[in-house]
């Protein structure tokens, strides 16, 4: 019983999902049916519209058919010119436009001069010079570039009196225009402001007259040797990228003045870091070797300036503080070679203060392989500085050793205090009056010379007097001031005061050898760098001296 009744309810599904089935293709019957219709109408209508169309062109002698597939394979026919001429178009413009649409690709290609070269003039007007930069060895210009040629291909007949007409921007691509490129070009774009700043005039002979404003970086090689003494010589070079010498021709079109080849001379004669000397025009052939194939000559044109660099900014920057280093350290010699911390601390400053300057000039310079006129400078002027520790070094070592050598003979002089006990009644404090009485006598003499005191060796000696044992009742002379000894003494006896306590002054202590060291040193010190500085800069002033040749 239940599997009766499975199968009953299953073959009641089968029945339901036949019939969901059936009714599915029976609606997409319908509407494909439906698609069908409307397309057969839809180009029924078409039919008959193009059919009329053609019955109503067709000659009376023509029969339907043909009618029917002339009308799909015949070309449009011609339209009367009056009706389709621009209404606002003059004549010269209607030449215009009949020109392009007749030789449209050909107006691109180099026009045909009987064998001859197409001339091609150029003129500049250059509106700036800026961003000179010996880092990078380049410069930028800022310049109006006028191009000049013939192409016959373009003549026009002018009735009206106007006899040329401006082209827009985007029939310049559709013509010719000489593929000029600067040479040695970093970096080059047309300014656009407001619209793309280039304009052609087209003449009714065929003369074109083009006209294009660019800024360019143009890499200049300069010679650094003589920095920042140098005269830079670069060039602005222009020369066709795929045309021979005897394909295009290139001429200069401008003056040899500065009015004829720069807009605003102020701008140029006024640069932050260099001053135009002159310039020159050249015009050459160079052979070009691309390949075995294409091996010719090129038309080449160049304007060369000559800048010379301002040496006062530099002068400032580098030069005066290396002189003010060479001359502090010079005076640093005046100063007491006792102080030793003195001394060295003003010459170590010195060296140090002038390796920062040479530091940080070499960071904005390009790292040239050989020395510049600065680095010169600059190196010398380290070697001065330098010399001055070298010296004191040298001169506290001789200081040293004399001392040492002063002191050891001082103190095998000193009388035996066996000697001393033969005057009972001479006291030490008598010795050393007497002593300091001579001393003070041998100082009226000295009083108007000028040399050192040494405290240490009589320091010493002052040491030494009192370590000496008491005589007599032990108790010094206070009163007794008189530095004669004659009378204090028993009759007969005279105070013999040893040689080398007689010869002891302290303004006399330091070695004559060191002391002539340090005056030889600083007058030769001054002298070898006046002699240097006139030698250095008579030279590089006479070395890049302008030839004086006149502007061409």
């Amino acid at each position: 019983m239940t599997s009766c009744r499975a199968f009953i309810l299953s073959g009641c599904h089968a029945c339901l999902y036949t019939r969901m089935l059936i009714i599915d293709w029976f609606s997409r019957f319908l509407r494909l049916v439906v698609v069908l219709v409307i397309t057969a109408t839809f180009g029924a209508c078409s039919e008959t519209a193009t059919t009329t169309r053609h019955t109503k062109t067709r000659a009376p002698d023509e029969k339907p058919d043909q009618a029917f597939w002339g009308g799909v394979f015949t070309p449009p026919l011609p339209q009367d010119s009056s009706q389709s001429s621009d209404r606002h178009g003059s004549e010269i413009t209607k030449q215009i436009e009949e020109m392009f649409r007749d030789h449209n690709y050909e107006l691109s290609i180099r026009p045909r001069n009987h064998g001859k070269p197409i001339r091609v003039g150029l003129a500049l007007m250059i509106e700036s010079i800026t961003d000179i930069s010996e880092k990078n060895m380049d410069l930028t210009f800022t310049l109006c570039m006028h191009e000049t040629w013939t192409d016959t291909r373009l003549k026009f007949i002018s009735n009206s009196g106007d006899n040329s007409i401006v082209l827009p921007s985007r029939l310049i691509s559709k013509l010719w225009v000489p593929d000029l490129y600067i040479v040695g070009s970093k970096s080059s774009f047309i300014h656009k402001t407001t619209v793309d700043n280039l304009v052609l005039r087209l003449f009714n002979d065929g003369s074109i007259f083009y006209n294009v404003k660019i800024t360019t970086t143009v890499a200049c090689q300069m010679n650094l040797y003589n920095f920042p003494l140098d005269m830079e010589n670069c060039s602005l070079t222009f020369q066709s990228l795929g045309y021979t010498s005897d394909e295009v021709n290139l001429e200069w079109m401008v003056g040899s003045h500065m009015e004829d080849l720069f807009m605003d001379t102020r701008l140029v004669t006024s640069m932050p870091k260099f001053q135009l000397v002159h310039h020159n025009f050249h015009s050459r052939n160079v052979t070009i070797t691309e390949a075995d194939r294409y091996a010719g000559m090129k038309s080449q044109l160049k304007v060369s300036f000559e800048l010379k660099r301002y040496l006062l900014s530099v002068f400032f920057q580098s030069y005066f503080p290396a002189l003010i280093m060479v001359v502090l350290a010079g005076l640093g010699m005046w100063i007491d070679p006792r102080s030793v911390p003195a001394r060295i601390a003003l010459g170590v400053t010195s060296v140090l203060t002038i390796s920062t300057i040479i530091t940080g000039l070499k960071a904005s310079l390009p790292k040239v392989s050989y020395l510049t006129a600065m680095d010169i400078y600059l190196w010398v002027c380290f070697l001065f500085v330098f010399s001055t520790v070298l010296e004191f070094c040298c001169l506290n070592f001789i200081m040293t050793e004399r001392g040492k050598k002063s002191l050891k003979k001082f103190q095998q002089t000193i009388p035996a205090p066996a000697q001393i006990e033969k005057y009972p009644k001479i006291k030490p404090s008598i010795i050393r009056n007497s002593i300091s009485s001579q001393s003070k006598r041998k100082d009226n003499k000295d009083s108007e010379s000028t040399r050192y005191q040494h405290h240490k060796l009589s320091d010493d000696v002052a040491i030494i007097f009192r370590s000496l044992p008491s005589l007599g009742d032990g108790q010094e002379d206070t009163k007794s001031t008189s530095t004669d000894l004659t009378p204090k003494h028993p009759k007969g006896l005279k105070m013999q005061v040893p040689s080398s306590l007689q010869r002891l002054n302290p303004r006399k202590c330091l070695p004559s050898d060191a002391e002539s060291l340090d005056v030889f040193f600083r007058v030769g010190y001054f002298y070898s760098f006046l002699v240097f500085n006139g030698i250095y800069w008579g030279y590089y002033v006479m070395a890049t001296q302008h030839d004086g040749g006149e502007e061409s």
